[in-house]
């Protein structure tokens, strides 16, 4: 599945589309990235996990690019002990290039997985978006996060389909 998504990706920026973020001096950004992963070894189960992260925030344009502050709320949901799923919200602050790269922040205040609850921490995302049309754009990232939970700690990298609409 990754692999289809590498060649769309690669499809995209072999159109050479420039990833203008906006014509205008502020807009508000929603982004959605998503990922799902099967893993299975031979002596165990495979294992599932998808996730959804949604990004709402302000973007303000400063010479080829802008800062960007807002919210971020991520659902999950995976079977590697047992089923479980999880959400998890906050603040983001991040930064976009005009070029079409991008990095966010995102602290997660509220953070429950399964019997796991009380969490917090960070996630760092590091991605490159491509316009598409309009205010439209797709892109690929990768995210670090590391969630400590009451009697826990989850550290992950996965990587994600991006689409992002400006408003």
């Amino acid at each position: 599945m990754m692999r289809g998504f590498a060649v769309l990706f690669i499809f995209f920026l072999s159109m050479n589309c420039f990833a203008a973020l906006s014509p205008r001096m502020y807009s508000v950004i929603l982004q959605g990235a998503g990922t799902a992963r099967l893993t299975s070894a031979p002596s165990k189960n495979s294992i599932y996990s998808s996730k959804a992260d949604f990004n709402l925030m302000y973007f303000g344009r400063v010479g080829s690019g802008g800062p960007t502050l807002g919210f971020h709320y991520l659902a999950e949901s995976r079977n590697d002990v047992e089923y479980q799923t999880g959400k998890s919200y906050g603040l983001s602050l991040g930064y976009y290039w005009n070029s079409g790269w991008l990095i966010l922040g995102h602290y997660d205040f509220f953070a429950e997985l399964g019997p796991l609850t009380d969490g917090h921490g960070p996630q760092i995302d590091f991605g490159y978006l491509e316009h598409l049309g309009g205010h439209f754009h797709i892109g690929l990232q990768v995210s670090y996060r590391s969630m400590n939970y009451d009697t826990a700690r989850i550290q992950e990298t996965y990587p994600s389909l991006t689409l992002m609409h400006l408003f």
